[in-house]
């Protein structure tokens, strides 16, 4: 028996070709739609990530250096879990279902996995604790070197994953890590010392003065007044003010300052030892066969890190606070302190959800440089050579660490493989393909329709 004759793949008829056609550009638009909301999303949560991480470091040190009563920084630390908790339970009812839900649904988890509820005592108790160390940082050093210092975080970080979560690392990383702790070294001034040590006059080839060659004269001494940021502003001396030889008092302001800087720089660094090892031992909590919400895991957190702080609270001795109340010296800076902090703690899910390390790294480094900026038109910070140079070396390294840049590609094959578009990118590629694909799609129907 004869066969009818194949009909096209595609229907032939014109109605069907335009109803085809525009249901792909429909479809084209809606995956356009969704690609800009999606970038959107992503770019405005890492714009929320670099200004919380370099606001937060500079309110707290004007928090700290402002006129006024000062406030307990201990309680500020129990005010932001106590702001903290509220938030993280709503958001948890609002995953359950309803408040009921993420009630019972907190009940069950606290009754059936005790033991994970009281190992989340460990990184809540070091998180309280580098709470109270960014802020004795902060009371002490100026907010950019607290800032770059802090980002020793991320050697900490690495050292803790390949102990407890049996992470390896690549060559770039380990140069990254390299780059980091030079750079760390160098915003504290040490390369400054050192090329001033290097740079010193000979004293044998300076002529020795006269025994009969008088003082300076009485105008040109100088007297120190504290400036804002702790810098020295020298004034010229009126009539009748003693003189003071500058270099015995430029002595007397080094020992002075150095052991606030030594208390600041140690505070600092023990902070970024204790957020790296909690962070690290939440991670491995969250990457275990259970997956809680991380919103409940925040409430483990946000309750046991509250119950720590209301007992350093009460261990801190304070005569104000019996006549004035716990909140005293409490400003609005102090309060936009407390929801930075918040904030920050928010952050994490956000950041993780819409970016991954590539982008989060430069948004480190965007913020350690606004950071930075921060400090230079608040507190009057000045830049010196080896703090420039040191920041220059943790956003290397943020950067090496973080995957973002490849010194061997650059080197060998720039333009080996394109750049990565992160969790997204694989997404983006496959609208692109499937774009190829519905071209294609319609050039056969418009052969089909003119055969």
């Amino acid at each position: 028996p004869s066969h009818p004759p194949s009909r096209p793949r595609f229907a032939t008829s014109r109605s069907q070709q335009y109803t085809l056609l525009s249901d792909a550009a429909a479809s084209d638009r809606q995956r356009s739609v969704n690609m800009s909301l999606a970038t959107a999303r992503k770019w405005g949560a890492l714009s929320i990530f670099i200004l919380q991480n370099a606001g937060v470091i500079l309110i707290m040190r004007y928090s700290r250096v402002m006129p006024g009563a000062p406030y307990s920084s201990r309680v500020a630390v129990l005010a932001q879990e106590l702001v903290k908790l509220p938030i993280c339970t709503l958001f948890f009812a609002l995953e359950s279902g309803g408040l009921l839900a993420g009630a019972r649904a907190l009940m069950e988890d606290l009754k059936h996995n005790k033991s994970e509820w009281l190992q989340l005592g460990i990184p809540a108790l070091l998180y309280t604790l580098q709470n109270n160390c960014l802020f004795i940082g902060l009371t002490n050093l100026e907010a950019a070197i607290a800032h770059v210092t802090y980002q020793a975080k991320i050697l900490f970080t690495a050292v803790f994953s390949i102990c407890l979560l049996g992470k390896k690392l690549g060559h770039v990383q380990w140069l990254g890590l390299l780059m980091l702790v030079l750079g760390v070294i160098c915003v504290q001034g040490l390369m400054d010392k050192l090329m001033a040590y290097l740079m010193r006059p000979d004293p044998a080839a300076q002529p020795s003065p006269s025994p009969l060659s008088p003082m300076l004269p009485l105008h040109s001494g100088h007297r120190a007044k504290k400036g804002g940021g702790h810098r020295m502003l020298l004034e010229d001396l009126s009539e009748g003010e003693e003189y003071v030889p500058e270099a015995p008092f430029a002595r007397m302001l080094a020992e002075a300052t150095a052991g606030s800087s030594i208390v600041g720089v140690s505070a600092m660094l023990t902070a970024a030892l204790c957020t790296s090892f909690a962070s690290v031992f939440f991670e491995k909590m969250l990457k275990s066969s259970r997956k809680p919400s991380l919103w409940l895991r925040n409430i483990q957190l946000a309750t046991y890190s509250g119950g720590i702080a209301v007992v350093t609270v009460l261990a801190e001795e304070d005569p104000l606070r019996a006549t004035e109340g716990w909140l005293h010296g409490f400003t609005a800076v102090t309060w936009g302190v407390v929801g930075m902090n918040v904030l920050g703690g928010l952050l994490v899910a956000v950041t993780i959800k819409y970016a991954d390390n590539i982008i989060r790294g430069f948004a480190q480094a965007v913020a350690i440089i606004f950071g930075a900026v921060g400090s230079y038109f608040l507190f009057g910070f000045h830049f010196t050579g080896s703090f420039l140079m040191g920041v220059v070396c943790v956003i290397l390294a943020i950067l090496l660490y973080g995957g973002a840049i490849d010194p061997i590609e650059m080197c060998c094959a720039p333009t080996s493989r394109p750049f990565e578009l992160g969790k997204g990118g694989d997404d983006e590629v496959a609208l692109m393909i499937s774009a190829s694909a519905r071209e294609s799609e319609r050039a056969s129907i418009k052969e089909a329709g003119s055969e």
